[in-house]
């Protein structure tokens, strides 16, 4: 079987293997960090669905923490599997890790896309969104609205 691990590469000389090896490795430390933006993306999305249209460095920051702390992960893993070149051929260890951490990802994306769905057969909710959305004093223009149009109704129907 092909030893896919730098290492071997490196005390054979054989260099372009090992860029082979390193592009690989690469690309699975990126994986991750494409799904934290998607997952960056979605939650503003949802925050804009909840009415809080103004994005915050704190969330921001958060990402960049999360995506350290995954570029960290990754690192130890790869060099768990520079240790085990000499027993499993491929960087399994890396490859778990990017598995896991784009999992984790999936299901932030996932709860993003579910966050803030207004059912529209709740009107209560539907007037908390306009409150939280347009502020104060224009939701109250828009409660007198309904209720100036509902007391005309009553009146034709009372006539």
């Amino acid at each position: 079987m092909m030893n896919l691990l730098f290492i071997s590469y490196l005390f054979n000389g054989d260099y372009n293997k090992m860029q082979i090896w390193f592009f690989m490795v690469g690309i699975l430390a990126m994986i991750p960090h494409i799904a934290s933006g998607i997952d960056l993306k979605t939650g503003i999305d949802a925050s804009k669905r909840l009415g809080l249209f103004k994005t915050t460095s704190f969330g921001l920051r958060r990402t960049v923490r999360k995506d350290i702390e995954y570029l960290t992960y990754f690192f130890l893993m790869f060099l768990l599997d520079c240790c085990l070149n000499f027993f499993i051929d491929i960087p399994i260890l890396c490859i778990i890790c990017t598995i896991a951490e784009t999992i984790i990802e999936v299901i932030s994306i996932r709860e993003n896309l579910c966050k803030g769905q207004v059912n529209n057969h709740d009107p209560i909710a539907l007037m908390q969104t306009i409150a939280t959305a347009y502020g104060d004093d224009k939701a109250q223009k828009i409660f007198d609205i309904i209720k100036d149009k509902t007391n005309e109704s009553k009146s034709i129907t009372n006539q």
